[in-house]
């Protein structure tokens, strides 16, 4: 029973169950609350608290962000660095303005966008909005820490109660399984738990999984009141976990058994504001390299070279778009990392040379654990010679089994550490390799009941001596983060890509996330999406999970279906495991090779609208895959909704989730939405309302919302081969609305960093309809990156014949004017420029 049910039978009255079960469960009659408080001390940019069970903060981070922090350690402990999930420059240079009215036993410290009341008898926050509306409120139980069950090197454990409202509904928490709003019981029936593991073969109600964020979007809806939307981000990186109301349906609680109880409340209101404010905070994912956007191919593991080459060979043979082969752990040495097999892959600068020649990009598998090897391997003996690997506090360095045997492990955590793998990995990638898959870095060891490393082991998180307790759930990220800086190192330039399995918050900086050894199972598709949507809730927007199921057969439908949802996922990857039946698109006959091909192709046709997605993602921090509650909060109907999703701004994805289906239910939130289908004009579907759409075998329910203006680029035998293709392609403006509407178009060259200059194409293409004439505008570019384009195509729908159309006042050729008398659609085609550009259609 968790201490918060315990908590609950003793408000109830059950005092004498209560005392039984403190006999049974010591650890509980431990807690000690943080008492009263004496008047609190100001200081430039928040004010402390301190008595003799410890020290609270409050710090302003921003006018929309406060940082709470309870510890019983010195005052020293409590400064903002050490903190690898915070952003560079999450702070301002000068502490934000903020006012602060000390009373008798309570304070108030109030921004622009945050009031905090503290309670100093006993000591309890509740946090309101301008308007006065309660964003937030700790409950009767409040802080507490227990000295007596201190983690190994991380002091006491700590925990806060909150109030819980009963129209409140959580979101977050990194990659978990289950439904998407994680409020009440989890499946498996314990607290959300964050611990980076391991779990091969997991399903809906396994707990922890490979990528724990201890963020928490918080939606609270109260009758004939619009939904609130606030942040909780509790950075703390020892093992942790929330309870969501499973034991209570008066408060939920999360804490951590060391370190601080260290967390950040952001404000809203709206879900969108909260991810503003938390990007801001933890950082945004960068540019990515167009080519990664693309089809990638993997498996465990082709092999040989030749295997690899032919690979991609076959992809151009049976023009299926593609932009990169993946190795896994085969091409390696005995499974040393940085090596190659001299068997397999004798001469891979000629095969990665050949699989650039023939447009494709190639990524390799780089584990963290170093073969413990003295005789020869030349990782090892640098590493030995640079003392950059773990160590037990005696000093001998910690070695654990995993796929080369005995292997030691960099320390992540320190500078100089990181600085060594970036040159083993730069020396390595020189050969041709262009991106990293960071794999079993929970990190992960094998023959061991905790499958990690022990507690005890000795890191120096830049300086400061930590044990693998406090380090573990970072490792992963700055793993990544240190291969994303070898490759910059290598091509200082060029954007790298790093793949990564295990992160924490804030390593959205560094790499992309999968989501593991997933199954080849009918039910791995539909919660597979809830948790890829978990994660772009949780900061993390570019994510993806293996087609198919990476373990187990999967049918022919299943793969076809599942490739269908996937073009719309933000990392869209086939792959499977050594054993199982081959899971490329051309392996489950001739009648789905064409309908896998036609999702790919979709992939590629929408690539110019997915890129243009992450750049948003880019700048604002808002998720790329999208649950419907984030864009319509005050829709309960959307709370608890997975089957469907948004991508990006104006495409609704609705994919077929079962086996011999046909068709399926799609709930339409507010608004009008059209369905997308080569051949057919759009079919409009009004909202907010649930309706049946058929979807025959290779149909994706498709749909876009009124007032959209698609980027695309042609589809069909059209579609660019690769991602470099697609740059070179006709540009379409798909316009779907009835009424006057504009959308932003973003460019740049998808490779380098000459954006960060200015070297961009920026535009706004601006739909003005009438019942005479329709004017199409497109602003005058805003940077110096000129896209390599022979021209744009403007898509109009629902159209009569027109009188005449006209380019800046000149009439365009009948050439450039084709009209659809059956779908009643017009295209106009204009030359690419990047002047601005004035489309008239006379009726």
């Amino acid at each position: 029973m968790s201490d918060s049910r315990l908590r609950s039978l003793f408000r109830s009255g059950a005092a004498g169950a209560v005392f039984c079960l403190a006999l049974a469960l010591p650890g509980w009659a431990q807690w000690t609350p943080v008492g009263n408080m004496p008047p609190a001390r100001r200081v430039a940019d928040g004010v402390v608290y301190s008595n003799a069970s410890g020290m609270v903060r409050l710090t302003v981070i921003r006018p929309g962000i406060i940082r709470v922090c309870f510890t019983p350690a010195p005052e020293a402990q409590l400064s903002l660095g050490r903190s690898f999930a915070l952003a560079p420059k999450s702070s301002p240079a000068a502490p934000p303005a903020f006012t602060f009215a000390a009373g008798v036993v309570g304070d108030v410290l109030q921004t622009s966008a945050l009031k905090v009341v503290v309670n100093r008898h006993p000591f309890r926050l509740r946090f309101y909005d301008p308007s006065g509306r309660l964003i937030d409120a700790d409950a009767a139980d409040g802080m507490a820490f227990d000295p007596a069950d201190a983690a190994d090197g991380g002091g006491a454990r700590v925990r806060v109660w909150k109030q819980l409202n009963a129209g409140t509904h959580f979101y977050g928490l990194g990659e978990k399984t289950g439904p998407l709003d994680k409020r009440g019981e989890r499946l498996g029936g314990t607290d959300y738990v964050m611990w980076n593991t391991d779990q091969p073969g997991y399903n809906n109600a396994t707990d922890p999984l490979y990528a724990d964020i201890p963020f928490l979007l918080v939606l609270d809806k109260r009758a004939h009141q619009p939904a609130l939307a606030h942040g909780l981000f509790f950075d703390n990186t020892f093992r942790a976990s929330f309870d969501l109301g499973k034991t209570s349906r008066r408060f939920y609680d999360f804490g951590a058994q060391g370190g601080p109880l260290n967390y950040y409340l952001i404000a809203g209101p709206t879900p969108k504001d909260v991810y503003r404010r938390y990007a801001a905070l933890t950082g945004r994912i960068p540019m990515p390299p167009l080519w990664s956007l693309g089809y990638n191919q993997c498996r465990y593991s082709y092999y040989p070279a030749s295997r690899v080459l032919h690979i991609a060979e076959k992809f151009r043979r049976l023009h299926i778009p593609a932009d990169v082969v993946w190795m896994d752990i085969a091409y390696m040495r005995g499974y040393r990392i940085f090596t190659w097999s001299p068997k397999g892959f004798p001469h891979p600068r000629r095969l990665l040379a050949q699989l650039h020649r023939i447009g494709f990009h190639a990524v390799t598998i780089i584990d963290p654990g170093v073969k413990r090897d003295p005789n020869g391997y030349a990782t090892y003996a640098s590493g030995v010679a640079a003392g950059v690997f773990v160590k037990y506090p005696s000093g001998r360095i910690y070695a654990g089994p995993v796929w080369p045997g005995p292997a030691v492990f960099p320390d992540f955590t320190a500078a100089a550490a990181r600085a060594w793998w970036a040159g083993q990995v730069a020396r390595f990638a020189a050969a041709g390799v262009d991106g990293l898959w960071n794999d079993m870095n929970e990190p992960s060891i094998f023959n061991t009941a905790s499958a990690t490393m022990p507690d005890q082991v000795i890191f120096h998180h830049d300086g400061q001596a930590i044990t693998a307790a406090a380090a573990h759930n970072v490792f992963g990220q700055q793993m990544s983060r240190a291969s994303r800086q070898g490759l910059l190192q290598l091509r200082p330039q060029d954007r790298p890509f790093v793949l990564t399995r295990a992160t924490y918050a804030g390593g959205q900086r560094y790499a992309a996330l999968w989501t593991g050894d997933n199954t080849s199972r009918w039910s791995y598709l539909p919660d597979g999406i809830t948790t890829l949507l978990g994660m772009n809730l949780s900061g993390f927007p570019f994510v993806g999970n293996d087609i198919g199921g990476f373990a187990g057969t999967a049918t022919p439908d299943l793969w076809t279906r599942w490739v269908e949802a996937a073009a719309f996922f933000p990392f869209m990857r086939g792959h499977s495991s050594i054993g199982t039946p081959q899971k490329q698109p051309w392996s489950f006959g001739t009648a789905h090779l064409a309908e896998n091909r036609r999702a790919i192709e979709r992939r590629y046709q929408y690539l110019p609208y997915i890129y243009d997605a992450f750049q948003q993602a880019a700048q604002t921090g808002l998720p790329i895959l999208r649950p419907l509650v984030l864009a319509f909060p005050n829709d309960p109907h959307t709370y608890g909704l997975a089957s469907e999703y948004l991508f990006g701004r104006d495409l609704l994805v609705a994919p077929i989730l079962r086996p011999a289906s046909t068709g399926r239910g799609v709930y339409f939130p507010a608004g009008t939405w059209y369905r997308l289908q080569n051949g057919r004009a759009p079919q409009a579907f009004t909202g907010p309302a649930t309706k049946t759409v058929s979807a025959a075998e290779g149909q994706l329910p498709l749909f876009a919302r009124d007032g959209a203006i698609l980027f695309r680029a042609p589809g069909g035998k059209s579609a660019p081969i690769n991602a470099a293709a697609e740059l070179k392609a006709p540009l379409i403006f798909d316009v779907l609305s009835q009424t006057a509407t504009e959308r932003r178009l973003y460019e740049d060259d998808g490779e380098t960093f000459a954006y960060r200059n200015g070297v961009y194409f920026r535009r706004t293409v601006a739909f003005q309809p009438g019942s005479r004439q329709t004017v199409i505008t497109l602003s005058a570019a805003q940077g110096s990156y000129r896209p390599p384009r022979p021209d744009n195509v403007i898509e109009l729908h629902w159209t009569p014949i027109p009188a005449s159309v006209e380019l800046n006042g000149t009439p365009l050729p009948g050439s450039a004017v084709h009209y659809n008398d059956k779908l009643q659609r017009l295209l106009i085609t204009i030359p690419q420029s990047a002047a601005r550009q004035t489309v008239t259609v006379r009726w």
